[in-house]
């Protein structure tokens, strides 16, 4: 009788689990799709459903004064339009000053991104969304703002690679930057992975702990290379 309550109670969070983890994958909160999956079990998978179908509901992209920017074709190619990953970590605020250091004048424009999980962009007000993108992106934008730049801001809800992806393939950018977060290793894989095999355009990686070495991935898959400013 032990043995069919544990195979069922073992079935029952492996199945909720398994849900939760695509609804992260898909841009959903970490936490709350964990706790669902472990207490609603398959029942999680008509969750899933509603939260597919909400996903729908709300405007995926906010991006705020790139509009006027010229397409990849029209682009100088002395000069590059950088577009930065941004969620208030210190790893992503060094990537971006980081590059913006090693370029130099080079950059005709820095777009930093920042992407909201579904759960918190859903039924949320404009004013709350826009707060939430600005506290994320204040360190960057108070050093790049210092050394004389002045970014744009975007924001996405969904998944992060995925999004990122999108926004690279808008034509707008040259070179996508993000940092790595060593000590950070996630079940659901590398965001910058993912952005990696999605990307049409390069992508800068770099390390949290110094600016002296930064990976430059292609992301047409052709290859990586160390590079030191």
């Amino acid at each position: 009788m032990w043995q069919v309550i544990m195979i069922v109670l073992v079935g029952w969070i492996l199945v909720g689990l398994s849900v939760a983890l695509v609804m992260i994958r898909r841009g959903h909160d970490v936490v709350i799709w964990l706790v669902l999956g472990v207490a609603a079990g398959p029942f999680a998978i008509a969750l899933a459903g509603l939260g597919a179908y909400l996903e729908r509901q709300i405007p995926v992209l906010k991006t705020v004064e790139i509009t006027d920017q010229p397409r990849t074709d029209q682009l100088l190619t002395d000069r590059i339009r950088m577009l930065a990953g941004i969620d208030g970590s210190d790893a992503a605020t060094h990537a971006v000053v980081a590059a913006a250091t090693m370029f130099g004048a080079r950059l005709s424009s820095v777009t930093l991104l920042t992407t909201l999980d579904y759960d918190t962009a859903f039924g949320a007000s404009a004013a709350r969304l826009d707060r939430i993108t600005g506290d994320a992106q204040a360190a960057a934008v108070r050093t790049l703002s210092a050394m004389g730049l002045r970014p744009h801001s975007a924001r996405a809800s969904g998944g992060a690679a995925e999004q990122i992806a999108l926004s690279a393939a808008s034509g707008h950018y040259d070179l996508i930057v993000l940092g790595s977060h060593r000590r950070r290793q996630s079940p659901l894989g590398s965001v910058t992975n993912r952005v990696a095999e999605r990307s049409p355009i390069p992508g800068l990686i770099i390390p949290p702990a110094r600016l002296a070495a930064a990976t430059t991935t292609d992301a047409t898959g052709l290859g990586t290379r160390e590079n030191t400013p």
